[in-house]
């Protein structure tokens, strides 16, 4: 006699429910649990300080009546690294540059580069070098 074939069963209704929440559920735990990555901490820091340095806040903002101001880059600049790192709450190394529209470096007084980490350089020069 021939042999009958079995028949290949699906998985019903409720199987393939239970195995599809469990893949969601993996999912979303994966995705809770990511680590935050580097990059995003340094792009959160960097919009602190950038919404900091642009206000007229008292100590660290560089604007004053909506315009940059000369005497505030210069008071901001006694502050010691290590201080005004305290001071923008950052824990990463940071350089405050300025430049104009078109993307040059915009020298005030005798500052080349920046105010920040001598780690960090800008067009060749430590962040805080002076001219």
């Amino acid at each position: 006699m021939a042999e009958k074939r079995k028949k290949r069963e699906w998985p019903n209704f409720n199987t393939a429910m239970v195995l599809l929440l469990l893949i969601a559920a993996f999912t979303i735990m994966r995705q809770i649990n990511k680590p935050i990555t580097p990059t995003t901490n340094l792009e959160k820091e960097a919009e602190a300080v950038l919404t900091m340095v642009s206000s007229e806040h008292d100590g660290i903002g560089l604007l004053s009546s909506n315009e940059l101001s000369e005497e505030k880059i210069k008071a901001i600049r006694e502050f010691k690294y290590e201080e005004l790192k305290n001071k923008l709450e950052l824990s990463s190394d940071f350089c405050i540059f300025f430049e104009d529209t078109t993307g040059n470096l915009v020298k005030i007084d005798d500052m080349i580069s920046g105010i920040g980490s001598d780690k960090i350089y800008v067009n060749g020069y430590p962040c805080d070098h002076l001219g």
